[in-house]
């Protein structure tokens, strides 16, 4: 099992690289992140796992079918598909789970 402190570290750590970071939208608009919260709440079914809170202002499509989450380098943390309609909002708040798991 993965140390409580390792987990924190890593929390700490994607919270820090997603400063500057974006949303890319359906693999053609990109969005700055505006800001990024983990969430206290545990998330059944995984073990060691953040829930990643990401606001982003100024989305401008009307469905957004894909989301891949950027670190300010580019790299991609999370992505997922959806089907969400945005009815003109230009707020949007997305949680993406990020499991943490030690490697082999």
């Amino acid at each position: 099992m993965m140390h409580k402190d390792y987990l924190t570290l890593a929390r700490n750590d994607l919270l820090s690289r997603l400063h500057g970071g974006s949303i890319l939208i359906n693999d053609s608009v990109s969005v700055p992140v505006h800001s990024a919260a983990i969430s206290s709440h545990p998330i059944i079914g995984f073990q060691g796992a953040i829930a990643l809170q990401v606001q982003a202002t100024h989305v401008s499509v009307p469905v957004i079918r894909n989301l891949k989450l950027l670190t300010s380098d580019g790299v991609i943390v999370a992505e997922k598909t959806a089907q969400i309609a945005m009815n003109g909002a230009q707020f949007l708040t997305l949680t993406f789970v990020v499991q943490v798991k030690g490697g082999e």
